[in-house]
């Protein structure tokens, strides 16, 4: 007898420990009161209990279920012996000192004794919580995101590359001008486009799929609605290919660009308006003034004859003024002309140096106040037109002089580094802001500081002279440091260049 009571012992301990084991949580009721014969440690876990429960009602070990659906559902298994499953059961338990909500796929199933009445319910279940939890942050993403779409009129679609069919969203389709149905063949989308719009698209899209393609979409085009009105769109996306370059996703956003684009041409037409301002103003303000400068020249020699010194000096001073307003002329004319991209070279082959020391001789005219310091080193010939890179010089000498108060020297250097030509026009001056530097090459942009805005200009020439150096094939840029002086440089290319 002792040995069969050994025996039992072992094997009800080796049949705990495999219940123990058992995946998932696991329980075993009795009677219909749902007495807890046993429960593994994940179903423990779950009610946030320890092996004291065992032996215990359902309702004792776990009084929060009471009101919850559990109970019935299990004297209803009880009863009837029909197994019970569902997934995703919200479940209240008191855990951690707090009422928690969690989330399980779980199964009860009845169990009988040797004469086949049912004697309990063996309750399995799994904890997915998290999952549901990520379905819902996920499901909540999408609803803030289409949310943002529809505020935007923002459309989404989907390019099924197999089907070469489209799928678009609610506002997508009207931005298309689609109705009937989600999905559209290609084909179909492009009827709605203008004619002369639809090959580029359909180029447009062939191009996003070709294979290994990792760059974004981003292509404008026209749509006619049913009253033969043209609306702007522009579509954006990107396509995803699988590890055998099929394309796996091809999909993106639509929006209606049609008032951006009128802004645009309003803004272009706008342009054009002030650039034919800015040339006829200063076509018709040329002639008068160089009439002006030639009288002032004539009576300047003529007082000069008469040993009028001082009023010679005044008129000579009037014909420096009118060459200021000279030089003003030909910038806005010459801003006209890159504008239009009619920026006229006569180009040839000319000694260098002779190009800056003839700069360096029409500044010292005006310029009286600085004394310019020259380092050539590069003595060759140069393919360019003289006159413009002379006026890209001229406009950097001038405003080293301009903008360096208080000293009496400038320097211009030239050099070759390897296939190009180096020039270089240092001052000592106010020097240029951190945040500034890159923008002195803007149209009309000068230096807002209030002692820069002292001295007079545009603000054109440096714009004027990134465009010459630049239609030269060249590059220009600045070093400087406020307070420290300023550096002016281009490069001039000298491949198949010098003679």
């Amino acid at each position: 007898m002792e040995n069969i009571q050994a025996e039992l012992r072992v094997a009800e301990e080796r049949y705990k420990i495999l219940f123990d084991n058992i995946p998932g949580a696991t329980a075993i009721y009795k009677g219909k009161e749902m007495e807890i014969v046993m429960a593994n440690a994940a179903m423990l876990g779950f009610w946030g209990k320890d092996e004291s429960v065992i032996g215990k009602t359902l309702l004792e070990a776990v009084p929060e279920l009471d009101g919850q659906l559990f109970i019935d559902l299990l004297q209803q298994v009880f009863s009837t012996g029909e197994t019970y499953s569902t997934k995703e059961a919200a479940a209240n338990y008191f855990i951690d000192g707090k009422m928690q909500t969690f989330h399980y796929d779980f199964t009860y199933r009845a169990f009988k004794d040797g004469n086949g009445n049912i004697e309990g319910i063996i309750h399995s279940a799994a904890d997915v919580t998290a999952l549901v939890k990520e379905r819902w942050r996920a499901a909540l993403a999408e609803e803030r995101l289409n949310f943002s779409l529809q505020s935007a009129a923002v459309g989404t679609w989907n390019f099924d590359a197999v089907d070469n069919t489209i799928s678009l969203d609610k506002i997508g389709k009207q931005l298309y001008g689609m109705s009937d149905g989600d999905v559209f063949a290609f084909e179909q989308t492009l009827k709605n486009i203008h004619p002369d719009d639809v090959r580029d698209v359909h180029t447009s899209v062939l191009g996003c799929l070709k294979e290994g393609n990792e760059d974004h979409c981003n292509f404008r085009f026209r749509v006619l609605n049913p009253q033969d009105e043209v609306r702007w769109l522009q579509c954006t996306g990107k396509a995803v290919f699988n590890t055998d370059k099929t394309v796996q996703l091809f999909a993106g956003i639509v929006r209606d660009i049609t008032k951006e684009i009128a802004g645009i041409e309003a803004q272009r037409k706008l342009q054009i308006q002030k650039d034919n301002f800015l040339s006829i103003a200063s076509h018709e303000l040329k002639t008068p003034v160089t009439s002006i400068k030639a009288y002032a020249q004539l009576l300047e020699k003529m007082l000069k004859r008469e040993g009028d010194v001082q009023k010679a000096d005044m008129v000579a001073r009037l014909t420096g003024q009118v060459n200021r307003l000279t030089v003003l002329l030909d910038d806005l004319l010459d801003v006209s002309k890159i504008t239009n991209d009619r920026l006229n070279f006569q180009r040839d082959y000319h000694i260098f140096s002779d190009i800056v020391n003839n700069s360096i001789d029409d500044i010292a005219s005006e310029e009286f106040t600085h004394k310019v310091v020259t380092e050539l080193n590069f003595m060759g010939s140069i393919y360019c037109d003289s006159t413009r890179i002379g006026q890209v010089i001229k406009n950097m000498l001038s405003n080293a002089i301009k903008y360096s108060p208080g000293r009496d020297q400038v320097l211009i250097s030239t050099k070759q580094s390897g296939n190009n030509l180096l020039v270089a026009v240092t001052d000592y001056g106010i020097g240029i802001s951190e945040e500034n530097r890159n923008r002195v090459f803007d149209q009309f942009y000068r230096v807002s500081n209030t002692e820069a805005y002292s001295y007079q200009g545009m603000g054109l020439g440096l714009f004027i002279s990134a465009e010459i150096i630049r239609q030269e094939g060249g590059e220009i840029w600045v070093d400087s440091e406020e307070n420290c002086g300023t550096t002016f440089c281009f490069s001039l290319p000298l491949i198949n260049n010098i003679r």
